[in-house]
């Protein structure tokens, strides 16, 4: 919606979707992640029978490929 013009910036899509403009930043900030990663999340479904991935948790490994590739493996265990 921001790129599509829209809405002017994080805060006006907040109020349009009703949610905190934290909770967009926190959101869009995950479009940054690793593509193998997120196809990894994808591949568990929804729901998860348990909660194994938060987005603080994914926020996280942004910065740090050993935290990356330890969330990478647990994913791959999970899925086995």
């Amino acid at each position: 919606m921001i790129d599509l013009g829209e809405v002017e910036n994080q805060s006006d899509l907040a109020r349009k979707l009703g949610i905190s403009r934290v909770c967009v930043s926190r959101v869009l900030s995950l479009i940054k992640l690793n593509d193998e990663l997120i196809e990894a999340v994808e591949k568990i479904g929804n729901p998860v029978p348990a909660r194994i991935v938060t987005v603080r948790m994914l926020r996280e490994y942004q910065n740090s490929t050993a935290l990356y590739k330890a969330l990478l493996n647990r994913l791959r265990n999970f899925m086995k």
